[in-house]
């Protein structure tokens, strides 16, 4: 969509100086195979029925890479607790309107651990 990739680009340059290592918000470096994807934190299924506007914004989205915002959504059938932590953190991260500073990505690093944990968990399961 268009307008995602509009709002990437905002989101970029607000939260990633060109001195900074270029990670998603799940701690996974942006590559050519995990390009930015925008992660909606409030899902547009509840923006419809709360009748907000539906348009993707930088102040309801998630920078992710698109390898991490699929592992999220397979977190989601499997632990929505893990899934709403990913989601509060995002929240925080939104907020700041800044490079996270070293105390969110420690946050992010022990989220992401208990995440693929559980992902390899579930893979071994099916």
């Amino acid at each position: 969509m268009k307008i995602n990739g509009e709002i990437l680009k905002q989101m970029k340059k607000i939260y990633y100086p060109k001195d900074k290592e270029y990670m998603d918000w799940m701690g996974f470096k942006i590559t050519n195979q995990n390009y930015p994807s925008y992660h909606h934190i409030v899902k547009v299924e509840v923006l419809k029925q709360e009748k907000a506007d539906l348009v993707p914004t930088v102040s309801n989205g998630a920078y992710l890479g698109k390898k991490s915002h699929e592992l999220l959504h397979r977190i989601e059938q499997y632990d929505k607790n893990i899934y709403e932590a990913w989601n509060k953190l995002f929240l925080i991260i939104n907020k700041m309107q800044t490079y996270p500073e070293e105390s969110i990505w420690d946050t992010v690093f022990e989220l992401q651990e208990k995440t693929l944990d559980i992902d390899k968990t579930n893979k071994k399961i099916r």
